[in-house]
């Protein structure tokens, strides 16, 4: 049920994204690696390409290339490698004086907006927020202050955003409409015998599939906040996924190697095919 997809062992693997006409390129980065990889599941070919800062995260860009999370810049990443600014969190968006922050993870929305969060590049607590970013590439802060903001995504309707706020343990629901999120509340108290939630992605049928970083494990969640399914992993920290394939029923997982040094599969990326069928990876 669960293979290694890749044996590229990532620092800090994160963000995985699938695309094209049979959704299989598949691209992640290594956020401290400072690198983004990318794997065909139809051909198998791999590349791979490094960035100036932490990446945090890539998500792909209508009519080809990507959008990065690139240390405190936003970047545009053309198919033939050239790189422009878009603009820096640090100075343009309302940073807390005297600290140091980096993307961290991102996702668009039904309606084509770039979600996209800071957090602290210590982890310090309450130093990130999370933001909108127009297609139009206008800036709206949608959430004050965040910790380590991280997995997020909307049921398939769009009417709904889940969020992770990594630090709270707890996965939050807000009503979504016309690119805005309202009515805050709590939706699932994790365990944190479970490890800490990390990176999620949501399926055809509203679950959410949530990575323990820490605890061995990706949880599925039915819309009603119960656990449906877990997919035990063999390495320590699971750290994010996403839906792939023609038929978008292979599970992505990216893990980390930081502080699981001695498994030998730890940073390598997975793959599952666990009997539920994703979403379609959104385009900016």
């Amino acid at each position: 049920m669960l293979q290694v997809l890749d044996e590229r062992r990532c620092t800090l693997g994160e963000g995985p994204t699938s695309r094209g006409e049979f959704n299989s390129l598949v691209t992640w980065v290594d956020i401290l690696g400072k690198v983004v990889h990318w794997r065909d599941l139809l051909s198998h070919e791999t590349g791979s390409f490094s960035t100036s800062a932490d990446v945090g995260f890539t998500v792909p860009k209508s009519g080809g290339g990507y959008i990065l999370g690139s240390g405190n810049s936003l970047l545009s990443r053309e198919v033939n490698g050239a790189e422009e600014e878009i603009f820096q969190c640090q100075q343009t968006l309302d940073v807390p004086a005297g600290t140091s922050v980096r993307w961290n993870d991102a996702k668009v929305s039904p309606t084509g907006d770039l979600f996209a969060g800071s957090m602290a590049d210590t982890g310090s607590p309450n130093a990130g927020k999370l933001y909108r970013i127009s297609k139009a590439l206008e800036v709206f802060e949608l959430l004050s202050p965040v910790s380590v903001s991280n997995g997020l995504d909307w049921s398939v309707a769009g009417d709904l955003f889940y969020y992770i706020d990594t630090l709270t343990y707890r996965l939050d629901v807000f009503d979504h409409e016309n690119g805005f999120i309202t009515d805050r509340r709590p939706l699932i108290n994790f365990d944190p015998d479970l490890g800490m939630p990390d990176g999620m992605c949501s399926d055809s049928e509203d679950g959410m599939w949530v990575a323990f970083f820490g605890g061995s494990r990706v949880v599925r969640y039915s819309a009603d906040g119960k656990i449906s399914q877990i997919l035990p992993m063999p390495v320590k920290n699971a750290t994010s996924c996403t839906f792939a394939g023609e038929n978008l029923d292979q599970l992505i997982i990216t893990t980390a190697q930081l502080t699981d040094e001695d498994s030998p599969q730890s940073g390598m990326t997975f793959v599952a095919t666990p009997g539920v069928k994703g979403k379609v990876t959104i385009e900016f």
